[in-house]
């Protein structure tokens, strides 16, 4: 192994973060948030020095680098940016512990969007858009490691969705990461902006509007303010939230393919954006008829319906604007929905839309060989044939996906939460959705705690359970594997 390419690499994430936080540092010398200066300050410091040393102490090194270095940076690059990211939050008072600290830093970096954070209102607005930034950050962080390390890999038959994006033909897998980051920097940026200018537009004020347009589009969750959605009656706004959610949990590959081309055909083309829309019907029309029944009001009912199935598969879990939706759900449901979560190469999390399909997939040619034992059966995923190796990479991740699931709702269950509620913190965990724990929690788990009540053991759970949903099992699995270390 070579720890210099992964310490140099490492050192590039490190000042990117330094860079990205700049923005909150801007905005507490505007404000004259003192307390978020000093800390802003220090993350500077810390971020840039550490990341500029690892830069300038290995920038010789020309290493090729092994899958297994590959692996270790994108499973260190999950740990140590948190690190630094959960600075500003202990320092400036936001949060009284650097354990919090560090479950909202990674909360926010993984994309996954709980709070431990009492009441919003009440802290810094630059901790409010650091707690933005950091999502964004991460979601663009989630799309390029999965694209130049875990589809060209193989992780969980991601080599499926290999694409121009990843640039792995020929490509050195550094030169890889920094051309998929270019890639896929340029799109996530105009979908930003755009996001940005049509929720301001649409009634929202320009702070968070800001805040939600980085929010949305990397899937995140995290809100501005404590009121949440229902404050800002937008109904413009949250038809844009819709379809920028929707964006977001798209493969960005698909993205690159269409704007690159001019030729929006390659959506129809992506069988993963077919079955995006079809989930968030099914799931809108389900919870429309839940709204219905309260308010009587069909095209308001469909509308928050169609809302809250696009947010929960997308894994961002905003509540929806109608707060009569969010009463009663059903936890199964919600679980479900999270689990299943959004495209490959998208900032979404869970199983994968990908992933379930070529489950079914496998399942009606296993129903069809029954009846014809010796036929050959050929099964597809858009234009390309699938292979055993593929499926059993498949079969492999969902299993393990399970499994964790599983250990980590019976962790969570140990530590207090009561079964249900225990099982729907974990898939929120686990498919980086959080907010959907508080979204239930209301009306189905009364009695449980809130994420900033949780004992310090749920809380570092929960910690685990948003690594494994972003890593990708295998991965994880590959790293730690006896082979590996033998080698």
């Amino acid at each position: 192994m070579s720890y210099s390419t992964v310490l140099h690499a490492l050192g590039w994430l490190i000042l990117l973060l330094a860079g990205v936080s700049l923005l909150p540092w801007v905005t507490a010398f505007y404000i004259g948030e003192t307390n978020s200066i000093v800390a802003f300050s220090l993350t500077l410091l810390m971020a840039g020095f550490s990341g500029g040393a690892l830069i300038m102490a290995f920038r010789d090194v020309r290493y090729r680098p092994s899958k297994y270095d590959l692996l270790v940076l994108v499973v260190c690059g999950w740990f140590v940016i948190p690190l630094f990211a959960a600075v500003p939050f202990y320092v400036s008072g936001a949060l009284a512990n650097l354990s919090d600290a560090y479950f909202e830093a990674l909360s926010g970096f993984t994309t996954t969007g709980a709070s431990v954070i009492p009441t919003l209102d009440e802290v810094d607005r630059a901790i409010i858009v650091w707690r933005a930034v950091l999502q964004w950050f991460g979601g663009w962080a989630s799309i390029v490691m999965g694209a130049a390390v875990l589809a060209p890999l193989g992780v969980g038959g991601m080599e499926l969705r290999v694409s121009p994006l990843t640039r792995a033909d020929k490509s050195r897998a550094l030169d890889r990461f920094r051309g998929t980051a270019e890639a896929v920097g340029g799109i996530y940026a105009v979908f930003t902006a755009a996001c940005f200018f049509s929720i301001w537009a649409g009634g929202v004020p320009p702070f968070e509007a800001f805040c939600l347009a980085l929010s949305t589009i990397s899937t995140g969750g995290f809100m501005p303010s404590d009121a949440g959605l229902s404050e800002y009656r937008a109904p413009w706004a949250m038809a844009f939230l819709f379809i920028f959610m929707g964006l977001g949990a798209t493969n960005f590959a698909t993205h690159r393919a269409a704007t690159r081309g001019r030729d929006f055909g390659e959506y129809k083309e992506d069988p993963e954006v077919t079955y995006l829309g079809l989930g968030v019907l099914a799931a809108g029309i389900l919870f429309a008829l839940l709204a219905l029944w309260a308010t009587g009001d069909v095209l308001a009912a469909l509308g928050n319906g169609l809302f809250l199935a696009m947010s929960l598969l997308s894994g961002t879990a905003f509540m929806s604007p109608d707060p009569s939706l969010n009463e009663g759900l059903s936890s199964v449901f919600v679980i479900g929905l999270i689990l299943v979560g959004g495209a490959t190469l998208s900032t979404a999390g869970g199983i994968k839309l990908m992933r379930m399909a070529l489950l079914m997939k496998q399942s009606t040619r296993e129903l069809k060989r029954l009846t014809h034992p010796h036929a050959i059966i050929r099964t597809y995923f858009g234009r390309r044939s699938l292979t055993i190796q593929i499926m059993k990479s498949v079969w492999t991740f969902f299993v393990l996906f399970l499994v964790a699931y599983a250990l980590i709702a019976a962790l969570l269950a140990a530590c207090g939460l009561g079964f249900e509620a225990a099982l729907v913190a974990a898939a929120s965990s686990i498919g980086n959705a959080g907010p959907a724990y508080d979204l239930v929690r209301g009306s189905m788990l009364e009695g449980n705690p809130s994420y900033p009540e949780m004992s310090y053991g749920a809380k570092w759970v929960l910690i685990l359970g948003m690594i494994v949903g972003r890593l990708e099992l295998l991965a994880l699995v590959a790293l730690f594997s006896r082979e590996q270390w033998r080698n």
